[in-house]
C-alpha cells in the first residue's frame, strides 16, 4: 500500500455504485471512514480495504457486521509549523 487516496468518483466506480450513495452513507455514518480536506472528500486505501475485509462473508446466513465505520478515526494533534 502506498497511502493513495481515492476520490468519491473513483470509489463509486470501484464499487459500481452511485456517488449519491456514498454521499448518503457519509451522512448516515455508513461506509468507510473518509478524509475531508479543503472541501474535497477522499478515501484512504487502508480504510477502503478494511471496510471491504469486514464485508466478506463465508455464507449467505452470516449477518453483516458492516453498518457503521469499522475503524475509529485517528485523532490528530495540532502540529506546530514553527519551531520555538
Amino acid at each position: 500500500m502506498n497511502g493513495r487516496c481515492l476520490s468519491q468518483n473513483e470509489l463509486a466506480q470501484r464499487w459500481q455504485i452511485s456517488e449519491s450513495t456514498l454521499e448518503r452513507w457519509r451522512a448516515e455514518g455508513i461506509g468507510p471512514v473518509f478524509l475531508k480536506l479543503r472541501g474535497q472528500v477522499r478515501y484512504r486505501d487502508i480504510d477502503i480495504l478494511a471496510y471491504e475485509d469486514q464485508a466478506l462473508h463465508a455464507s449467505t446466513r452470516q449477518r453483516s457486521t458492516v453498518r457503521s465505520h469499522p475503524i475509529a478515526p485517528i485523532q490528530l494533534s495540532p502540529v506546530s509549523w514553527f519551531s520555538p
